[in-house]
């Protein structure tokens, strides 16, 4: 039986990031090459433009940091009340949730526990490989697959859930980086500054970074800056701080779009944690790594996670290929002085690039979208081949109590 001999097929898609919005609608876009699938759920604007019938973007909602999901408990309680409802009346043959795991994993196991719940497929493991391993204990009960972006989550999930069937599909940025040409390195310095796409982290990081930059063209004159933002909402958020914050000599330019183009023509990265620093890694982009959260979202970090790096190209190579600079160590001074010396020493700068490139490798070739629709309409497969035995054991059932009586 293949997908499009069926009536109707009904997935349900939660996606609460940006970063998650985009993934899952990269995803849906490939779901919908079949014209009988419906795609319901809460997401964001790309999933939405993709074809998500969807009630509301949580996308919007994003939170960072232990403070602000409490500030925030009462509005995702009710929020999750409502996808839950929802979902009970839709009937989905499979839920996907997307990355999200403060939220997912709690929808996941109320879900679970339904009569007649729909497959769940969580794509974009949470990073239990880090902190609270044993969540995958729990996830082997309750997920029908897990869909993994990193090569050795395969192997970490074998030894930890060894019954859940856990699938590599790749990383999406691969996808993404052959649709843009490259560019080749400009003739001045150019120096990235990428504070992170949420509320939180802008304004956390952009003050930093913009006096960065100040300090830097002090001894540098001759360096730009660029910054990219990936909706109108967050360049607003950008100039707002910026237009506080006026800056002699600094040749500042503010981009829509998370353009990787853009960045194969820098010099440099300060980045915030997070997908931004494989975005630099497909560019082979030498980087700083930063961040700042509340010190109590720092404090309870530092004692769960288990892992010796934040950033994930650190995560993948094994070691320290960029330097971080995580809490009080992320100011402007000790920033300047790292990025003039990558500035500086252009062979050193090669050496970074080069191993950076290397890491890049292990985010697996294009296709990761397609790859991850194949395994969704598996599960929706093997979901109606169940409902139809479950239907056909029930006449038998009734049919035989008939001629018993």
């Amino acid at each position: 039986m293949s997908l499009k001999e069926v009536v109707e097929s009904r997935v349900y898609l939660v996606a609460g990031e940006a970063s998650g919005d985009r993934l899952a609608a990269d995803l849906l876009r490939e779901l919908k090459k079949n014209p009988k699938l419906r795609a319901f759920g809460v997401g964001g604007p790309m999933l939405k433009a993709a074809g998500q019938e969807q009630s509301f973007d949580l996308a919007k909602h994003a939170v960072v940091g232990l403070t602000d999901v409490l500030r925030n408990l009462p509005k995702f309680l009710k929020i999750f009340r409502e996808v839950k409802h929802e979902i009970a009346e839709i009937h989905p043959d499979v839920v996907i949730l997307v990355d999200y795991p403060g939220f997912n994993l709690r929808l996941a196991r109320a879900l679970h526990r339904e009569p007649g719940a729909p497959a769940l497929i969580y794509y974009v493991s949470p990073q239990v490989w880090a902190w609270k391993a044993g969540r995958a204990k729990q996830m082997e009960k309750i997920l029908e697959r897990l869909l993994v972006i990193f090569p050795f989550e395969v192997d970490w999930f074998a030894q930890h859930a060894p019954k859940l069937r856990t699938r590599w599909v790749g990383h999406p940025l691969p996808d993404r980086w052959i649709h843009q040409s490259h560019a080749e390195r400009d003739e001045i310095p150019s120096v990235a500054l990428l504070p992170g796409s949420r509320a939180k982290e802008i304004d956390q990081h952009w003050p930093i970074l913009l006096k960065t930059a100040q300090r830097i063209v002090q001894e540098e004159r001759n360096v730009r800056f660029i910054s990219m933002a990936t909706d109108h909402e967050m360049r607003q958020r950008l100039e707002e701080i910026w237009a506080k914050s006026p800056m002699s000599g600094v040749s500042l330019d503010i981009v829509s779009g998370q353009s990787l183009t853009q960045l194969t023509r820098c010099s440099l990265a300060i980045v915030a944690s997070g997908t931004a620093t494989l975005e630099c890694a497909m560019a082979g982009l030498p980087m700083l790594v930063i961040y700042r959260a509340s010190w109590l979202t720092y404090w309870v970090a530092r004692m769960l996670v288990k892992l010796p790096y934040l950033s994930m190209v650190n995560v993948l190579a094994g070691e320290k290929v960029v330097p971080e600079f995580l809490q009080g160590a992320a100011e402007p001074e000790r920033l300047a002085r790292a990025a003039l010396q990558i500035l500086r020493n252009p062979k050193g700068a090669e050496v970074m690039a080069d191993r950076i490139r290397k890491v890049a490798k292990k985010l697996g070739g294009p296709g990761a979208a397609s790859r991850a629709a194949r395994e969704v309409e598996d599960a929706i497969r093997a979901r109606r081949k169940l409902v139809i035995a479950a239907k056909k054991s029930v006449r038998d059932s009734e049919e035989g109590s008939g001629r018993g009586a």
